[in-house]
Formats: structure tokens, C-alpha cells, sequence
């Protein structure tokens, strides 16, 4: 599902692009299911899917159209049983598919309008692989020191503007520029994470303290800006943090633990923003800053920063998703109630939420499939062992469909509390009432029901959780 690098799901996208349309039709020989899904994201500051199904006919024909945002290329997926092909779209593109189910990476063609970079595309995934399996490369480099590093991401990049170059042949203008800005772009947004992420990847723990050398790395990263760029998700995830890791770099950084310093800071990121990026990307850069950071921090810095966006932007597309997501941070604001929902627990019980007034209650948002979400369970031990003795109630709300799944986890790994699960996924009523966008999600939620803390630390912040929930007990 939801998460920033990410996860919302399949809901209308208020702040899409103008719309077009693509059409794609053609034959699956030896299909294994009786049809095909197309599915995009086409909402920049959060991930709402779009899906689309057409029903192949008895002789494996079949044939789709639908809306399709107007503008740049975007990166589109055509899933058909267990297989899955890449897609990179057009407004316009007429396409014609044939495949054999049983090989369909390697025998996948296009015809029609936009066969060429759709071809492109499928060779490369022969050759090199999903596109995105690029950034795992990146990633494996994050433990070498910064003139390796640096070193190793070029020659990763020069490996797939070497397989274009090859190719060229045929494909367009724009796509060339995209496909380029894609792998420049995650190289510029991995130089963001590496100063961080090399320490913690170099000790095997999290930390903060980041050593002067690290930032060599950064020094090296460009300001490189450029709204025509706004389609490649690359460019987005470098825009979000690039000011941010340039200013610390140079030595300037925030206190979490003091609001004015803190909003401080984000006021001169912003004016930095609003000076140095085209109008565009200011203002998906300051949108997508304020949209994250909804839950995290304290709803008056929120409302400021909303108040200096819409005095620059009064009708920007993303207004929409931005009053939608301060909504529902103020109704998750400490002090409100949370919301009621049936529990149907492990041991047969049924009750409500509201059933355990009269205790603090930690919530968990989880699903079995979310290893991060069972890490951290298997971390909470520690929190319990520690208030064994005060009436506080973990309970944990799966949204997996796989139910059987996740009991063999609860059993395996001994997990203790009060388990229970919704069903429709992200489009359940729990999860859209306490705002989950992303697993796993916590609440603390205080002795009369209501909520304690708008940004509820996770397990791994042990201490810190502890005191929180010690403070109820006062």
C-alpha cells in the first residue's frame, strides 16, 4: 500500500493531471486467468493506484481503454495471472500486445502507436531488469566510503545510458529525456540518504551522528531543477529532500524537540525553495513537504505552513489532498476520541474498542506481510516486560486478507495482546477512519478513549515509549 517512498491505494487522485486516454488491446496465447489489470499512479504527493481490467475472451483477445493523464511519460504495470511487464505510457499511445503467458517477459511485443518505446522497455527488462530494480543496486553501495561510493553509482548510471544509447534508434525525444533523468535522479536522491544511511548501514544500528566526511558526498550533488521533470519519480523523491541535506550540509539543522526552532528551519527551507525552483516544483516541493509531515508534527506548525503555501499557490491542484490530509490530522489530534470499531480477537472474543476505557491502549496498524511491521512487534517484548504491571492493552489490527498468515506468525514468534483483523484492505472502514497510509501505524490512545500523542513513537523508540505511556499513568 501506502508508503514516501510510500503507499495509499486505489481511490480517486484529486490532484491528477488533466486527462487523455490509452488504448491497449491484443492476444495472450495460453492464458492462465480471464484477465489483464493496467495500473499507474498518477497523483504525485501520495500513491493512489489506478487499476483498470479488461476481460480476455475465449480465443485470448482482448481490448482496454481508458483515462490516461495528459503531459510526460509515466511508468504503468500490465499484470496478467503472476506475470508482470513495464510499461512506460503516453496521453495517445494505441497499443498492440501479443504474448504467451507461459514466457511472457520474452515473447511480450507491441505494435501500434508507442511501439517503440514499449519494446524498449521490454528489452531492457531482458537484458537489465525492471527499471526499479536499479535503485537495489544503489542501495548495495551505501556501505562503501564516499569516493567509492560516488564511483560506483556513476558507473552503475553509465551501464544504462550505454544499453540507451545502443537502442536509440527510433525512440523519441522525451522518452530519451526521461529514461535519462530516471537513474541521474535516484543517483542524486541516494547521495541525499547516503550521509545517514552509511553510518547506520557501517554500525548496524540507527543513529543520528553523522561524521563531516560523509557530507562529501552531497558537496557533489546538484541543484538541478526543472518542472518538465515533474512526471519522472526519480526527480520527485530529489526534490523532497534536497534542500534539507544542502543546508545541513553547509552546517544549518533543526531541533525536534523545540517547535520554533524547528518551523524555523522549514520556513527557510521554503523561502529557499520558492527563490531557487522553478514555480512548479516550489510548489510540489512545499506540498509534498507539508502532506508528509501532517502526522509527525504538532498541528500548529501544520497550519502555519499551510497558511504561508496558500498565500503562494491559492489554487494549486494539490489543495485538495492537502485540506483532506489537515483534517484528518486535526481529527487525530490529541484530545480527540478515537474512532469505535469491533474486535473479533484469537481467542473468540467479540467486543468493542471502546470496551477498554479505563486502560491505556497502544494500537497497532500491521499486516503479516509487512516484515517491518512483525519486526517491530517482536520489538515491543521489551515495552511490555518493562509495564507488565499497569493496565495497558496492545492491540494489533491486521488489514491482511491472509488471516491464517498472520496466526502462524503470532503463534511462531510467541506475540502477546489482542489481535484482531478488518476486512477490505486499505479501503477498510478502521483503516480510513484513523488515517493508515502507511504499515506498520501506531496510536496511544489514553485511559478515556482518547488520542494521547499526534505522532505516536514506534517499538523501536523504546524509551521514548515508555515515557509517553508512563505519563499516562500519572
Amino acid at each position: 500500500m501506502k508508503v514516501l517512498f510510500l503507499c495509499l491505494f486505489l481511490l480517486g487522485s484529486p490532484c491528477a493531471f488533466a486527462q487523455d486516454s490509452v488504448k491497449i488491446s491484443g492476444k495472450i496465447n495460453n492464458p492462465v486467468s480471464d484477465s489483464i489489470k493496467i495500473s499507474f499512479n498518477d497523483n504525485r504527493i501520495a500513491y493512489y493506484p489506478k487499476e483498470y481490467f479488461a476481460i480476455i475472451d475465449k480465443n485470448g483477445f482482448f481490448s482496454l481503454t481508458f483515462p490516461f493523464p495528459a503531459g510526460g511519460y509515466l511508468q504503468a504495470e500490465i499484470a496478467h495471472g503472476r506475470s508482470l511487464a513495464e510499461l512506460l505510457l503516453i496521453a495517445g499511445d494505441s497499443l498492440v500486445l501479443s504474448a504467451d503467458a507461459a514466457h511472457f517477459d520474452s515473447t511480450i511485443h507491441y505494435s501500434g502507436r508507442g511501439e517503440r518505446v514499449q519494446n524498449f522497455v521490454a528489452s531492457h527488462t531482458l537484458v537489465k531488469g525492471r527499471m526499479n530494480l536499479y535503485t537495489l543496486k544503489i542501495k548495495q553501495a551505501m556501505s562503501k566510503e564516499p569516493k567509492d561510493f560516488l564511483k560506483t553509482i556513476d558507473l552503475e548510471k553509465k551501464s544504462e545510458t550505454d544499453f540507451l544509447a545502443k537502442n536509440m534508434q527510433g525512440l523519441p525525444q522525451p522518452f530519451i529525456t526521461y529514461w535519462t533523468a530516471f537513474y541521474s535522479y535516484y543517483n542524486y536522491f541516494f547521495m541525499q540518504q547516503y550521509p545517514q544511511v552509511h553510518e547506520i548501514v557501517k554500525h548496524r544500528k540507527y543513529t543520528d551522528t553523522i561524521p563531516p566526511e560523509n557530507y562529501v558526498v552531497i558537496n557533489e550533488m546538484p541543484l538541478a531543477f526543472n518542472d518538465s521533470l515533474l512526471s519522472v519519480p526519480s526527480y520527485l523523491l530529489y526534490l523532497t529532500g534536497v534542500l534539507d541535506i544542502k543546508l545541513k550540509a553547509a552546517g544549518y539543522s533543526y531541533y525536534d524537540n523545540d517547535p520554533e526552532k524547528y518551523f524555523a528551519f522549514q520556513d527557510s527551507v521554503y523561502n529557499l525553495a520558492y527563490k531557487r525552483m522553478p514555480d512548479k516544483s516550489a510548489a510540489y516541493f512545499i506540498a509534498q513537504n507539508i502532506y508528509g509531515r501532517v502526522r509527525s508534527q504538532e498541528i500548529v506548525i501544520t497550519n502555519r505552513q499551510f497558511n504561508w503555501f496558500k498565500k503562494r499557490w491559492p489554487n494549486s491542484e494539490y489543495m485538495p489532498m492537502l485540506n483532506k490530509q489537515i483534517a484528518m490530522a486535526a481529527r487525530l489530534a490529541p484530545g480527540q476520541p478515537a474512532p469505535d470499531f469491533e474486535m473479533h480477537t484469537l481467542d473468540g472474543r467479540c467486543l468493542h474498542l471502546s470496551d477498554l476505557k479505563g486502560k491505556v491502549i497502544y494500537l497497532s496498524f500491521w499486516a503479516g506481510w509487512c516484515k517491518q511491521c512483525v519486526g517491530e512487534m517482536v520489538n515491543e517484548k521489551k515495552t511490555k516486560e518493562l509495564i507488565r504491571n499497569k493496565p495497558l492493552e496492545f492491540v494489533y489490527v491486521s488489514i491482511n486478507n491472509d488471516t491464517a498468515s498472520d496466526h502462524s506468525i503470532i503463534k511462531r514468534l510467541k506475540l502477546e495482546g489482542m489481535f484482531t483483523n478488518v476486512t477490505g484492505g486499505w479501503n477498510a472502514k478502521e483503516v480510513i477512519d484513523y488515517g493508515v497510509q502507511t504499515l506498520p501505524s501506531y496510536f496511544l490512545i489514553d485511559e478515556y478513549g482518547n488520542f494521547a500523542l499526534q505522532n505516536t513513537p514506534p517499538p523501536t523508540q523504546s524509551t521514548r515509549l515508555i515515557l509517553e505511556i508512563e505519563k499516562l499513568f500519572r
